[in-house]
Parts: C-alpha cells; sequence; structure tokens
C-alpha cells in the first residue's frame, strides 16, 4: 500500500483530474499554444506595419511641452491588458490553488507586462531626454506612431513569454506521453502485487486466529474431543412392522366389512322362515308364497355375486402386491 502511494503521488501529473485525462489537457494545451502563437504573428505583424510606417514619415519638430512625470504616464494596450489578466487572475484563484500552473503562469505574465510597462516609459523619457533640442519635439503623428511601436513591442515580448510558457508545458505532455505505457505497466504489476499480497496475508491471518484457537482448546482443562462418525439415517424403518401390519390391515377391513353388514341386517331385518314370522308378529300364519324369480331378477343376482366376487379378488391382490412390495423393499436395504 505504502508503495501504491508513492507511485500515485509520483505521477499525479499523469493521473485524471476534473474528468480530464492527460491526453484531454495535452490537447487543450495543444490548442492554447497554438492560439497563442496566432496571436504572436498578428502582434508581430501589426508590430512590422508601424514601424513601416513610422520610417515612411518625416519628423518635424515643434515646441516641447513641459514633460509631465512618470508616474501619470499610462500606456492603454499594456494597461487594457493588465486588467484583463488581473481579472483571469481573480476567476482562477476562485478555482485553484497558488500552485496550479495557470495562476503560475498568468501572475508571470502580469509581472512581465508591469516590467514592459515601465520600460516604455523610461524608454519615452529616455528619448525626450536625448533629443537635439530641449526646445523642440517630434509631431504629435511621429510621436504616436513610436508610442504604438512600443506597446505593439511590449505585446509582442508578452505573447512570446505567454508561447514559450505553452510551449514548454507542452513538449513536457509530449514526454510524459512517451513513458505512459512504462507507468500503466508499472501500475499493473503494482495492483497485481497488491492483490497477491493481500491474499496472502488474509490467508495468514485466517491461519493465526486457526493456531490461536486450537492453543485454547489444548489449554482448556477437563475437556476431551474424539472425533466420532456422522449421524446416519437407516435404510430399514423403526417403526411400524410393516409385515405384522399388513395382515393387520386385511383382517381389520374384514371386520368391518361383517361388521357393517351385520349392522344394516340388524337395522333393517328380513324373515327366511313362517315360525319366524308367526314368533315376531304374534299372529296365526295362514299359509306361505313361493318368490318366482324371473330373468331379470336371476341377472341382477349373478352381476352382484360377480361384483362380490371382483371385490374379494381385489382385496387379495392389494394384500399380495403390498407382501411383493414390502419383501423387495427389505432386499434393496439388506
Amino acid at each position: 500500500e505504502a508503495r501504491l502511494k508513492e507511485f500515485k503521488l509520483r505521477n499525479l501529473a499523469m493521473q485524471s483530474s476534473e474528468g480530464k485525462d492527460h491526453f484531454s489537457r495535452m490537447t487543450e494545451t495543444g490548442a492554447v499554444l497554438e492560439q497563442s502563437k496566432l496571436a504572436l504573428r498578428e502582434a508581430e505583424q501589426s508590430r512590422d506595419a508601424l514601424k513601416r510606417q513610422m520610417l515612411g514619415d518625416e519628423p518635424s519638430l515643434l515646441p516641447v511641452p513641459a514633460q509631465e512625470p512618470i508616474a501619470g504616464v499610462s500606456i492603454p494596450e499594456i494597461d487594457g491588458r493588465l486588467d484583463t489578466m488581473q481579472r483571469n487572475l481573480d476567476a482562477m484563484l476562485q478555482r485553484f490553488t497558488e500552485k496550479h500552473p495557470d495562476v503560475i503562469s498568468t501572475r508571470r505574465l502580469i509581472k512581465d507586462l508591469e516590467e514592459q510597462k515601465r520600460e516604455a516609459i523610461v524608454a519615452r523619457r529616455q528619448a525626450a531626454l536625448n533629443s537635439p533640442s530641449r526646445t523642440m519635439s517630434i509631431n504629435p503623428v511621429q510621436q504616436q506612431l513610436a508610442v504604438s511601436v512600443s506597446e505593439a513591442e511590449a505585446t509582442v515580448a508578452a505573447l512570446q513569454t505567454r508561447v514559450a510558457e505553452y510551449q514548454q508545458r507542452y513538449d513536457a505532455m509530449q514526454e510524459a506521453v512517451k513513458l505512459m505505457p512504462q507507468i500503466e505497466a508499472e501500475f499493473a504489476q503494482l495492483n497485481r502485487d497488491y492483490e497477491i499480497n493481500k491474499k496472502n496475508y488474509e490467508q495468514l491471518v485466517q491461519r493465526r486466529e486457526s493456531a490461536n484457537m486450537g492453543s485454547e482448546i489444548n489449554s482448556t482443562v477437563g475437556v476431551d474431543f474424539r472425533l466420532i462418525d456422522p449421524p446416519r439415517v437407516s435404510p430399514k424403518p423403526v417403526a411400524p412392522n410393516r409385515t405384522l401390519f399388513l395382515p393387520l390391515t386385511l383382517l381389520l377391513a374384514l371386520a368391518a366389512g361383517i361388521g357393517v353388514t351385520f349392522a344394516a341386517s340388524q337395522i333393517r331385518p328380513v324373515f327366511f322362515d313362517s315360525r319366524s314370522l308367526r314368533e315376531a308378529c304374534a299372529l296365526p300364519l295362514l299359509g306361505t308364497v313361493s318368490l318366482l324369480t324371473d330373468e331379470a331378477s336371476k341377472r341382477r343376482v349373478r352381476r352382484d355375486l360377480i361384483r362380490f366376487a371382483a371385490a374379494c379378488v381385489s382385496l387379495v391382490g392389494a394384500y399380495g402386491a403390498g407382501l411383493l412390495a414390502l419383501f423387495l423393499f427389505s432386499v434393496r436395504t439388506a
């Protein structure tokens, strides 16, 4: 973790910031550099044009007015740029710290502009002092052209400083891009080493805890630990005894059928001879009439007998199937 932290601090400039990676920042720096170069070329062309215009005009001498103090002299072009740079610096300080590269560069440009303004004022004063006649001066047009040339020189110097700064920054970013594959490979290796060391550390901690638990168990007095076989479920059921339970169920079913039949005969009794009828009614019996059965009655009786026989066969078959299933189950689990 310390090596990973040190690596991130060492390559902090290559990491993403404010949602932008190194390539995005390099692209933005390159765009600003091109804009600065374009502005420098424009300023140089403007300066050269002013110089050509100044050389084309013949100077004319006029009475020299009273010389104004240096403190009261202002250069509009440089003063305007100073105000703009100062406002940009105030806006940057609200978002960045004093050590941010843009803040440092802006302060450097402001310092250069102030130095250029002082040099321009001193140059104007020196030119006034070195004139051939203290009582004569250049005409206003020539003087204005000289001031414009001085302002153009100051602008060119400021833009040259900016171009040099952004060129240096862009070159440093290009050199850093060449090292990015090596940095990414080193970062991936550090991450792999970190994961491996973390896994090994967790395993060692787990082993240490297991060893501590083992030592605590061994130091416990009066406790005997023995390894026993794990519990198993026996394939043979403990209860009920199905071999005995199955014929008992058959007997209970037969008894239930007989009981239901006896109960039905008691609820709806019938008489099978004349003697039982005479005893039950206590009345004289005049005679008996035999039952005449037709073909329909005979067929109904045969159907009843067939149903009864089928029920008996089904009961015996179910009993035999149950016995066979019990036998097969006992053979398989033996």
